[in-house]
């Protein structure tokens, strides 16, 4: 088997105020994939504070058992260029090889790194961010949700965006659309429970206010596990439909936005918007079960 070297910033905070539980999943996803190997992980703030992704961070990977993965504390907020022990463990993890960055939180440490003087840039073979969305798309999980979300890890630092594109890195958009149909609903929760590993069973009840509150505020089947399908996507790539789109960014602070169009005229990146649900959804419980 030919290992995928990845390394995953993220922004946990399954245990924090608002209990996002996606960059968990993803983490659990990952760490129990023998197709990737994780050379690091690096913690950026986003869904909570630095102090809280980066002491989650470090949990989950204890949880999942793996030692020889090494944690960074990353950028702090928005705009931050000034290096950090993530920026340099970053740069001597591009330099060993080739790398995918998996960016699960604000892109405000990979554009700290990349922007950096004689960066390597070229060992960058992709950059799979959860945001960015096409052109008119509402992120709207039902019917009964009234007010769009946001595409948050775009907006908490919108100028990181831009600057990396213009170096011209490889980038793929796994943002909302490709995930707006993948449920996680509670009868996979009881599986994780009481079919899966020691993992498997935190995550299960670290989730539970989570859903429900996806079920009440929006009567939605379970919750959406977004940032498992940037994971997905290194793992079962046929199971994508992909577009390659130019893209446009407004950096106007009232609504920032990244968007996809064909008909745009900007760097182009690697657009997800469908998976097939069914086979991704299986893959996913498969991985975490075994956790």
């Amino acid at each position: 088997m030919t290992l995928r070297r990845v390394w995953i910033d993220t922004d946990p905070a399954i245990t924090a105020g608002n209990g996002e539980v996606d960059d968990a999943f993803a983490l659990i996803q990952a760490l129990y994939s023998p197709e990737l190997e994780v050379a690091g992980v690096s913690a950026v703030y986003g869904n909570t504070d630095i102090d809280h992704t980066f002491a989650m961070a470090r949990d989950i990977v204890t949880r999942a058992r793996r030692p020889d993965i090494p944690v960074y504390r990353g950028s702090g907020c928005g705009g931050d260029r000034s290096a950090n022990e993530a920026t340099a463990a970053l740069t001597q993890a591009l330099n060993e090889g080739p790398l995918t960055i998996l960016a699960l939180g604000p892109l405000t440490t990979v554009a700290a790194t990349l922007g950096l003087r004689d960066a390597p840039t070229g060992n960058v073979e992709e950059i799979v961010f959860v945001g960015g969305r096409r052109d008119g798309l509402e992120f709207l999980a039902t019917p009964k949700q009234k007010k769009p979300f946001g595409d948050m890890n775009f907006e908490c630092d919108p100028a990181a965006a831009s600057e990396l594109l213009a170096l011209g890195v490889p980038m793929t958009l796994a943002g909302w659309e490709v995930s707006s149909k993948t449920w996680l609903t509670p009868h996979d929760l009881d599986r994780l429970r009481n079919e899966g590993g020691e993992c498997a069973r935190w995550l299960a009840a670290s989730a539970r206010t989570w859903q429900s509150d996806w079920q009440r505020n929006f009567a939605a089947p379970g919750f959406t596990p977004f940032d498992t399908l940037a994971v997905g996507w290194l793992l079962l790539p046929d199971a994508f439909v992909r577009h390659r789109w130019p893209t446009r960014i407004s950096l106007d602070a009232r609504r920032p936005l990244f968007a996809a169009d064909p008909s745009f005229d900007g760097p182009i990146v690697t657009y997800l918007r469908e998976v097939d649900h069914v086979r991704f959804h299986a893959d996913l419980m498969r991985r975490l079960l075994s956790a």
